[in-house]
């Protein structure tokens, strides 16, 4: 039998367990330790490393929008190759990474309303070394402009509307206990049925198998969940194509036909 030559491009996680390469034929059967043959050589990774290595890495619609007074949330889908894209992280944010395929995901993260750019590092296995990213965090006006309570949190009591409502029910019923008229109780009873039917749940419903839920209501949003059954939901609120909803401890928006 002539000998043949093999050429292996292997690519492991280089941790304290053990590796090892296993051959297989018919009638032969070899175990190869790599930690015996592949010297490590420990490097420092720079700040912001995403902890990703691979062949190749990029951005694919970033889009920055005004997450609160203080924040930002940016965007964007990662595509790369040859890579553990689930080890995806910059550290120091509060983030949120939605594997869609071995080598893509959606991933956001809520930054700081004074960075203008958002820089992390992975390292490329075929120039061996680390690439770096940057991502200008421009808010895009026109998508805040015109959509309505885009931040995806839960409704809160103490709005300024809510808070003017309130006052008006606490004004009413003190100038009931005065005159002690009962027609004047019917003000704060409507402004409290109005503040109730304003931050209660709007009920529920069933979104489809395969629903994307995202973090915004427009077209190239970051998505943040994808059911993998038919699964009930909370609605928070709605707009024309889009309602929002609370979903496995997730808020976020998901098209007007993706449920029953």
């Amino acid at each position: 039998m002539n000998p043949y030559i093999y050429l292996l491009n292997v690519k492991f996680l280089a941790n304290n367990e053990p590796h090892k390469l296993i051959i297989i034929s018919k009638k032969f059967y070899k175990e190869i330790n790599l930690n015996n043959l592949i010297k490590i050589k420990k490097i420092i990774p720079p700040k912001n490393y995403s902890n990703i290595v691979a062949d190749d890495l990029k951005i694919e619609n970033p889009i920055a929008t005004k997450y609160d007074k203080n924040h930002t949330i940016l965007n964007f889908n990662i595509l790369c190759k040859n890579c553990f894209i689930k080890n995806f992280k910059v550290s120091s944010y509060e983030q949120n990474l939605t594997t869609i395929s071995q080598n893509k995901a959606s991933y956001y993260v809520i930054l700081p309303k004074n960075i203008k750019e958002f820089t992390f590092f992975y390292f490329n296995s075929n120039k061996q070394t680390f690439e770096k990213i940057k991502i200008p965090v421009i808010i895009t006006q026109n998508i805040i402009s015109t959509q309505t309570n885009i931040n995806p949190e839960d409704e809160k009591i103490f709005t300024p509307l809510n808070i003017l409502i309130l006052i008006l029910i606490a004004f009413s019923l003190i100038i009931f206990l005065v005159y002690q008229k009962i027609f004047i109780l019917l003000l704060p009873i409507l402004l409290s049925i109005s503040l109730l039917l304003k931050i209660l749940p709007k009920g529920e419903i069933e979104i489809k198998k395969g629903t994307k839920v995202q973090i915004l209501p427009t077209k190239q949003s970051t998505i943040i969940y994808i059911s993998n059954k038919n699964e009930k939901a909370q609605i928070l609120n709605k707009t024309k194509n889009y309602i929002k909803i609370k979903i496995n401890n997730k808020i976020g928006w998901i098209k007007s036909e993706n449920y029953k």
